[in-house]
């Protein structure tokens, strides 16, 4: 019933849009009384008149929105060819097909015959031209606002490796990913979604390596949105995930070219958001908790190394401040005698329990890292440092807690900083208090309990299809050559097997390239 509704509701949006569009007719007069009555009250609209060809003295008009376009290039490229177009009679060729003719040296021109599709194309940085007795006007692209310029991505630092990272200029970034993929099948796919912003977005999948399936499944969820604006890449995400109500994401957003490149080479969807220097990357499984790019600029046995690393610290990430709490609140026999009576000793006298002062702590140390983000970063990052240890030793001095409980938070949230992709790592702060509240509560039973019930959420979800446990459930041995060990690159000849089944040939042997 309720898709019913919903679906009933979209009709009846679609019907009353298409009541409300309106087609050039001959008048000149009408069909910029139509634009100027749909662009009212917006001061950065500019119009003028034009008189084209000196013979014959056409009138046309001319629109674009002040700081969208370059000058220049209207001046140059589109008035003075305008002025002195001369017009040829008695060949049979329409005027609007000579003019279109003569302007296509402008690059992009089009021909619009609805006025709010002209209106689109004008707040989208074209210029407009309406001549007097055609039912129809030129759209000219002409973009020239101000835009940031290609720089080495802020949140994903570069050690080794590609510095250029995606911008806010939707064109940029797809021509950034073709300087890379030189290949006709690489595709992308225009929606516009929106009712107000009429934001532009792209799919981007390589035709023969990517599942249709998958394709057609990004396509149908993002033509599916009926929102009215876009503003941050994190909405599209959120109305694309299959469960919302799931702490963990069903997709994860890149700011590294070198990353959403790798991605679609392993058949994932890639959905670029114009003005969002971050990108989409669908579907996600457990493999990229470990993985970075930046493995594949060394050698294997630091790439191996380093992943394992990540993979404990994201446990202990998960697991620590818990355990912590458990052992020393219901399970002291499972501590040696020493450690047990050098952490007793520490905490005489002190006010708190090892579970509140574990609580207490951990929202102190998100409160500081939130502090830092939010602060400029010169400030932000001696606000955490300095922070972290005046506070930490002036409760000490004072006896609130104790330097052992310091120990385990701030490893604790050291260990948080090595996860490589940023919704994995906000999923586990929010885990990591609901795993610290079942020990404190329950003790070692309810760490594990806590653990399983994450293990089985984790078994049923899936990110567009794809199961999230992938290459752990169902088991996949060749993707194991990519996941916590990293073999040389001459062994890994095929692509995941969950997002490439249609072609899983990553490389050949010279024997098979000869075969083939």
């Amino acid at each position: 019933m309720l898709n019913f509704l919903k679906n009933n509701k979209v009709n009846k949006n679609k019907e009353v849009l298409e009541s409300r569009s309106k087609t050039f007719s001959k008048s000149l007069e009408k069909n910029v009384e139509e634009i100027k009555s749909a662009l009212h009250k917006c001061c950065d609209l500019e119009c003028r008149t034009l008189k084209i060809s000196a013979d014959e003295k056409l009138n046309a008009y001319m629109f674009f929105v002040n700081g969208m376009v370059a000058p220049a290039f209207v001046s140059e490229n589109i008035i003075k060819p305008l002025v002195k177009f001369d017009v040829k009679k008695g060949m049979g060729i329409s005027l609007h097909k000579q003019i279109f003719d003569q302007l296509l040296t402008v690059g992009n021109v089009s021909i619009e015959t609805d006025i709010d599709q002209f209106v689109l194309k004008l707040l989208s940085g074209s210029v407009g031209i309406i001549i007097d007795n055609e039912y129809m006007a030129f759209a000219i692209e002409a973009v020239g606002w101000q835009e940031r310029g290609v720089e080495e991505p802020a949140s994903e630092t570069v050690v080794k490796g590609m510095r250029a990272g995606f911008v806010e200029n939707i064109r940029t970034n797809t021509s950034l990913i073709r300087r890379i993929i030189k290949n006709a099948s690489l595709k992308f796919e225009k929606i516009s979604i929106g009712r107000v912003t009429n934001t532009e977005i792209n799919i981007a999948y390589i035709e023969g390596i990517v599942q249709e399936g998958m394709v057609e499944e990004a396509r149908r969820r993002i033509s599916q949105i009926d929102i009215d604006g876009i503003i941050t890449g994190g909405q599209i995400q959120e109305l694309i995930d299959e469960n919302i109500f799931s702490p963990f994401s069903q997709s994860y957003t890149t700011e590294r070219v070198d990353r959403a490149c790798s991605c679609l080479l392993e058949g994932r969807v890639v959905i670029l958001i114009d003005n969002s220097p971050f990108v989409i990357v669908v579907p996600i499984t457990i493999m990229q908790y470990v993985q970075s790019i930046a493995d594949y600029n060394v050698r294997y046995i630091s790439a191996s190394f380093t992943r394992i690393l990540r993979f404990f610290s994201i446990n202990a990430t998960l697991l620590l401040p818990g355990l912590y709490v458990a052992i020393f609140s219901y399970h002291h026999e499972m501590i040696p005698s020493q450690i047990l009576k050098t952490i007793s000793h520490a905490r005489e006298q002190l006010p708190f329990p090892v579970f509140t002062e574990m609580l207490l702590l951990e929202f102190a140390f998100e409160i500081l890292r939130e502090a830092g983000v939010r602060l400029p970063r010169p400030v932000g990052q001696a606000v955490s440092i300095v922070g972290a240890l005046v506070i930490g030793q002036a409760a000490v001095s004072a006896r609130l807690v104790s330097p052992p409980s310091i120990i385990v938070v701030a490893l604790t949230g050291i260990c948080s900083f090595t996860i490589p992709l940023t919704e994995a790592a906000n999923t586990y702060i929010i885990l990591r208090f609901l795993v610290l509240i079942a020990a404190g509560v329950f003790g070692m039973p309810g760490l594990i309990c806590a653990l399983l019930l994450i293990i089985v959420h984790l078994a049923g979800l899936r990110s567009f299809g794809v199961p999230y446990l992938s290459t752990i459930s169902p088991f996949s041995g060749s993707d194991w050559q990519d996941f916590l060990i990293r073999v040389p690159t001459c062994f890994m000849k095929t692509r995941p097997t969950q997002t490439a089944k249609a072609n899983r040939v990553r490389q050949q042997s010279p024997k098979q390239r000869e075969e083939n």
